[in-house]
């Protein structure tokens, strides 16, 4: 009885301090300590995944494996177990026994989401498209707002020459995460494409993706989507207070059309705010259609607003 105790009271703490160092970062510590309790308990499946993942984290796959294989040895059963097992052999550049593991989990866990979602970039890496596009797939179904699922869906659609389908999954991916270096991938590739729903443009120094102010048909009235936007440009400019936005308007044949639109930009950009001088917000507009540049083409765009960091 005094064994079974003991043996309990290690796993369990196992259980509790190994996702303790973890979340705290504590590697090197969680190694001292749970490397302990393995001596004590070579059969602990909990410690040696914790030691293992710790060395993981310290960029030490060769380290890590022989944990990892252990705590999968010993609870076969364990999906978690299994998918670390395969970012080890990830690490270690031995990728059939990486997509093997990935496998394991997902047979052992139909529903496992990191296994899916690794199936899928491993099928990336092999230029096996469809086949990463149904991982992708099953993330999405699992977890609908999965980043990395979303965006590498649409490279995949992008490489099996789905133009529609592509740029629907750009859209998708910028709908939920429209900030970051990803988002002005995923913009570069939807202008790429002739769409501009989504611009990157510089301001203030920086990059930053918008969604394209869109008005309901032959008027100034601007459709609800395109407000998120300004406000990121008005709160822009709220905590640079030397910054001027040069609103400029487009409109093919309509040139009142344009002043009018450009107003509406800088109404809405201004409304309850008290701390931006409506001089900052310069306006010009034009009865004709913006020519944008994109991948070595030019795009006539007949209805359109830009913003140009005005250095006066």
């Amino acid at each position: 009885m005094l064994l079974v105790a003991l043996t309990l009271t290690l796993a369990g703490c196992a259980t509790v301090m190994g996702p303790y160092y973890l979340e705290q970062e504590q590697y090197e510590e969680g190694i001292s300590v749970l490397g302990e309790r393995l001596k004590e308990n070579p059969d602990d499946a909990s410690s040696s995944y914790y030691v293992g993942r710790y060395h993981l984290a310290l960029n030490q796959p060769s380290e890590a494996l022989p944990f990892l294989e252990t705590a999968a040895r010993l609870e076969p059963d364990n999906a978690d177990y299994a998918f670390w097992t395969g970012v080890a052999y990830w690490a270690l550049l031995d990728f059939d026994r990486e997509r093997a593991a990935y496998l394991r989990a997902v047979s052992l866990d139909p529903n496992h989401i990191s296994a899916h979602l690794y199936l899928g970039h491993g099928y990336m890496d092999h230029e096996q498209w469809g086949k990463a596009i149904e991982e992708y797939d099953t993330v999405l179904k699992l977890d609908k707002y999965n980043p990395e699922a979303l965006y590498n869906r649409a490279r995949a659609l992008a490489a099996l020459g789905k133009t529609k389908d592509e740029i629907a999954a750009w859209k998708k991916f910028l709908e939920f995460y429209p900030d970051g270096s990803m988002a002005m991938t995923a913009t570069e590739q939807l202008n790429l494409q002739g769409d501009f729903t989504y611009r990157n443009h510089i301001i203030g120094g920086r990059n930053v993706t918008l969604r394209s102010a869109a008005f309901k048909p032959g008027t100034s009235e601007l459709e609800k989507d395109s407000k998120p936007s300004l406000q990121v440009l008005t709160a822009m400019m709220q905590v640079n207070k030397k910054l001027r936005l040069h609103i400029v308007a487009y409109v093919k044949g309509d040139k009142s059309l344009a002043r009018a639109r450009a107003e509406a930009v800088r109404e809405t950009m201004l409304n309850g705010v008290r701390d931006v001088d409506p001089q900052r917000l310069p306006l010009s507009w034009f009865g004709d259609a913006e020519t944008v540049n994109a991948g070595g083409k030019q795009f006539p765009l007949d209805e359109s607003v830009t913003f140009i960091t005005d250095l006066r």
